[in-house]
């Protein structure tokens, strides 16, 4: 529990960095970041289903709310104020994003 909060309390430091600080963001930043985003986000999804080949209606299942999420927010707010930072250079950010 210490260590998820911990996670979480620098997650949100980087994104009140980004929001608050200009010029900071260059190549070594745009690499570092879409890697950062990458491993928290692209994971396998999760069956509920014990046996793969039972038949399920994805309407009649219920929701479930993955139990990262709260990080997984956090992660992909931080992902979006990056993206649309002026200080991004589209051309840069896109031979990351692309890999």
């Amino acid at each position: 529990a210490r260590e998820k909060e911990a996670k979480r309390q620098t997650l949100l430091e980087i994104v009140e960095y980004v929001n608050n600080t200009r010029n900071c963001v260059n190549e070594t930043l745009v690499a570092a970041v879409v890697s950062m985003v990458g491993a928290n986000i692209f994971r396998a999804v999760q069956t509920r289903n014990k046996d793969p080949l039972a038949f399920s209606d994805p309407e009649d299942d219920e929701p479930s709310l993955e139990r990262a999420w709260p990080h997984l927010q956090i992660v992909y707010e931080f992902f979006l104020r990056f993206v649309v930072s002026n200080d991004v250079d589209p051309k840069i950010a896109k031979r990351f994003v692309d890999q």
